[in-house]
């Protein structure tokens, strides 16, 4: 397969990419919402602008007649001044599924040659650090096939349940008695009401997820990180894809006590961010409405799978979860400080993991693709 690659440097080249992405990205089996032209420009204008020594570095692979095979949505930055360089994926640490796009999703030839390209191409003193890659994408088994990846944290998911009449059974039998008993109780002292805000709706609802999300955390003595140009990016960029971007309110006496951002996209329903208020915690506020979320997603939008996203919190566990895995690309350059670093990473990261995992009692069973390492 003869393929040449370019380099996009500049805002002004990526915005001429911006048609042949689009068409990328709706190719039936292609990448998720996160892959997105709208999510990634954004992203470049809120976030990448703030960060100092970064660069624009996105690649798109053609063939021999000019015809767009695969974009590679990178940007590149200093990792300890310009002794060393490293390239991750547009949407730093605020995208849930990471890929690339290709022109033929099913085709593990062009997924192949692209991974082999992308690896002959990266600068000696350079490092590949690709997060989230997910376990379907051809992109990330190609990556493994030839020694680049290695699992990163394990991905939980609910199926939809064999019987969509009763899919609160995701739950699990305590998680559903729990949620009752806890309905009851707000019912008894307050009209509750479950309420979705898309569209025009959208802004303020999100305004009000995060400001529940600050309430959570200020109620733990910590500190989020949904801030500043990362806050003000996840606005604009679930804003303007609202739909699938939606916002699902838990209300007492019309007040919202606790507040979801969840994605719609190609079947699936992603987790994305939630809050509450503190001071309704007795009612386990939280899960009511992801009971509620749950309900929605397989009965009435036919979602077949509810992705919880990737970590060990014990709510995601509940009700037998598909246990899945991300898959991150830590890949050095031919420097020797390159590739020393490179390890260092992945050994670092590796030992992080395993931590949590014991921490929280996830270890063995539900993560066992960790002890593949």
């Amino acid at each position: 397969m003869s393929l040449r690659l370019q380099r996009l440097r500049t805002v002004a080249e990526l915005d001429g990419l911006k048609d042949t992405w689009q068409a990328l990205e709706c190719i039936e089996g292609g990448p998720s919402i996160f892959q997105s032209w709208i999510w990634n420009r954004l992203w470049c204008a809120e976030v990448l602008p703030q960060r100092k020594h970064a660069t624009l570095d996105v690649r798109v692979v053609e063939d021999g007649a000019g015809r767009t095979l695969a974009i590679l949505p990178l940007f590149t930055e200093w990792l300890a001044g310009p002794m060393t360089w490293i390239t991750q994926f547009l949407g730093h640490r605020m995208s849930y599924h990471n890929d690339m796009l290709l022109l033929e999703p099913a085709n593990p030839e062009l997924a192949d040659a692209v991974v082999q390209l992308l690896l002959d191409d990266i600068g000696a003193s350079t490092i590949l650090h690709l997060r989230e890659l997910v376990e379907d994408s051809l992109v990330t088994q190609a990556l493994l096939a030839c020694g680049a990846a290695e699992p990163q944290v394990p991905r939980v998911s609910l199926p939809a349940p064999l019987a969509l009449a009763a899919p609160g059974k995701r739950l699990g039998r305590l998680g559903r008695k729990s949620k009752h008993n806890h309905l009851h109780q707000l019912q008894r002292h307050f009209t509750v009401e479950i309420r979705s805000f898309l569209g025009s709706d959208f802004p303020s609802a999100f305004d009000e997820l995060m400001r529940l999300h600050r309430k959570r955390f200020a109620s733990q003595h910590r500190a989020t990180q949904l801030v500043g140009a990362d806050l003000r990016f996840l606005r604009r960029a679930t804003a303007a894809s609202s739909p699938p971007f939606v916002v699902t309110q838990l209300l007492a006496d019309g007040v919202a006590i606790a507040a979801e951002l969840e994605a719609y996209d190609r079947g699936r329903c992603f987790a994305v961010q939630k809050g509450f208020d503190p001071a309704f915690a007795r009612f386990s506020p939280a899960r009511i409405l992801f009971a509620e979320i749950l309900r929605r997603s397989f009965e009435e939008l036919g979602c077949h799978l509810m992705d919880l996203g990737v970590g060990f919190e014990e709510y995601k566990y509940e009700g037998s979860p598909t246990v899945g895995m991300n898959y991150r690309c830590c890949y050095g350059g031919k420097s020797n400080y390159a590739k020393s670093v490179s390890v260092l990473y992945r050994v670092a990261l590796r030992a992080l993991v395993h931590w949590q995992a014991r921490r929280t009692g996830k270890s063995g069973g539900l993560d066992v693709k960790l002890n593949d390492w």
